[in-house]
């Protein structure tokens, strides 16, 4: 990948707000990057992403009210070459941790000012990983805090990730299920298995827990 005008980064977006996607192009086009195309959904991703050639693609990671982690995966998969940038609004450890393990190369959040995105774009052409400002400083503390968790964490799927935040977040069992088209029962199984990795007995515990890894840092 070369970031010079004559052969500029080619950036796939990925982002179901169109304002928001259009604000993006133009920002990034300015500083020289070449928009190489968009989609708002998924599937548009995994139709368009083939013929666009891009050398990196940037993913919000809430796409219609479903975290894109699988779709991710896919990509990652199936583009082992591809610079992976995750732009959100959501900066739990749970969401970053889960973000780098899949092979994601950087993450910026939506609250880091949108330029930070090109720095991130000229890490990932230069090979490097990339946290942006309200990540990199605080990402290590918090691990340190939650050191007992970090193995357990680790081995979270990214269904038992959604489900231990909206816990965290104050939903109830019903809510969750709602949140995620989930059945009730489901949503049981999984806050069980949750019990038993992160090594409580009680749903009172659990929540406990789910709030301070949530919101720690």
């Amino acid at each position: 990948m070369s970031g010079t005008n004559k052969d500029a980064v080619k950036i796939f977006l990925v982002e179901d707000h169109p304002v928001m996607r259009l604000g993006l192009k133009m920002m990034l086009e300015e500083h020289g990057f070449n928009v190489c195309g968009e989609a708002e959904t998924l599937r548009e991703a995994f139709a368009r992403l083939p013929e666009a050639n891009a050398d990196i693609a940037i993913f919000d990671l809430s796409l219609n009210g479903e975290t894109a982690f699988d779709g991710i995966t896919q990509v990652r998969q199936q583009k082992p070459g591809l610079g992976l940038i995750i732009y959100s609004m959501h900066d739990t450890r749970l969401f970053v941790e889960q973000a780098l393990q899949i092979g994601v190369n950087a993450y910026v959040t939506k609250a880091d000012p949108v330029e930070t995105l090109v720095d991130a774009v000229n890490a990932v052409v230069a090979g490097k990983k990339f946290l942006g400002p309200t990540l990199a400083k605080t990402l290590e503390d918090r691990i340190i805090e939650q050191s007992g968790h970090v193995t357990a964490l680790r081995d979270l799927s990214s269904r038992e990730i959604e489900v231990l935040t909206l816990l965290g977040q104050g939903f109830g069992n019903r809510e969750i299920a709602a949140q995620l088209a989930l059945s009730h029962r489901t949503v049981e199984t999984y806050l069980t298995r949750l019990k038993d990795k992160l090594g409580v007995t009680s749903s009172r515990e659990l929540s406990r827990e789910a709030i301070k890894i949530t919101h720690s840092g």
